[in-house]
């Protein structure tokens, strides 16, 4: 017997032996370490002492149920619990309940360790993770989702126009002579220009819009439901409120190229329609350039598709 007694006193976690009626009647070492009690203070109480207020009610109606329909209990079964210290503080525990029978009066042995340390690593695991996925679809500069993420959600903005039968609207976006201004005041105050159009532009869309940085002075904005005279109000809103950055040492001026595709048959190949928006929405932002930049040219207006014609010949 002296020897399961010094495993008892000896055990790395915590042991507690709890009666039928929730109160202590063993303790060991590790107990009186983790919760700050000496076992003096705790046998004869109730088991209720250790758990936090906000979680006492619920607690003693568990604890009824489990004595009703006692089975053991592994490490890590239970999703989320914690324990109370005599300082008031509270940690993270995990529990193991094993019942057993002595000269006929049930018992719990109730076996708690301080998971603390492994909650602070998992959630920094999990920092780590989100931020490793932001990296994978966002450009660092900006934020902005980067090409290959919008290249993803693009696709599905353009599955779900087909289902909805509702028109989808690409906005190519570039700066104008961003060149000069690297030249002129250093890539700092570009990277500078570069957020703030980024800021502006988040700002500037609506909630479900999927905005990106094409690479370069360039950004690509996706939208739903908008017809063409709409889409050209939405892009002249963007180039105006890019217009309207302040404390830039110069200007900031963009060129914005429109297109929207309709849906039409019954089977659309996503791939393809989205390289064909694309490709349109670049042409249209040739012409806006062609024309003097500063401007807004959708792909379907006639003069503005001459203009481009002309320009490459």
């Amino acid at each position: 017997m002296e020897i399961y007694q010094r495993i008892f006193e000896y055990s790395p976690d915590a042991l507690l032996v709890v009666d039928g009626t929730g109160h202590i009647v063993l303790a060991n070492a590790e107990a009186e370490s983790l919760f700050g009690f000496d076992r003096s203070e705790l046998i004869g109480q109730s088991v209720d002492m250790l758990v936090p207020g906000r979680f006492r009610g619920a607690h003693a109606g568990h604890r009824a149920h489990f004595m009703s329909e006692a089975h053991s209990r592994p490490m890590g079964s239970a999703s989320e619990l914690f324990a109370l210290g005599k300082d008031g503080r509270e940690f993270p525990v995990d529990i193991m309940l094993s019942p057993m029978i002595l000269q006929g009066n049930p018992l719990v042995l109730c076996v708690v360790r301080d998971i603390t340390e492994r909650k602070a690593a998992e959630e920094e695991l999990a920092r780590l993770h989100a931020e490793l996925q932001l990296l994978a679809n966002h450009d660092g500069l900006t934020g902005l989702y980067n090409w290959r993420a919008f290249y993803e959600h693009a696709t599905q903005l353009l599955k779900t126009a087909h289902r909805r039968r509702e028109a989808a609207t690409l906005l190519m976006i570039d700066l104008d002579h961003f060149k000069q201004v690297n030249d002129q005041f250093g890539h700092a105050e570009g990277d500078r220009v570069l957020q703030a159009v980024a800021s502006t532009l988040k700002a500037t869309v609506r909630a479900n819009d999927i905005v990106a940085r094409h690479g370069g002075e360039e950004f690509v904005v996706a939208t739903l439901g908008l017809n063409e005279a709409e889409s050209l109000v939405f892009a002249e809103r963007l180039r105006a409120a890019i217009a309207a950055i302040e404390n830039m040492k110069t200007p900031v001026t963009t060129s914005v190229g429109v297109a929207t595709l309709w849906p039409h048959g019954e089977r659309m190949e996503t791939p393809r329609a989205l390289a064909e928006l694309l490709d349109q929405a670049d042409q249209a932002l040739y012409a806006a350039k062609r024309a003097g930049r500063n401007r807004v040219c959708h792909f379907n207006d006639p003069a503005e598709q001459q203009q481009a014609e002309a320009a490459r010949q």
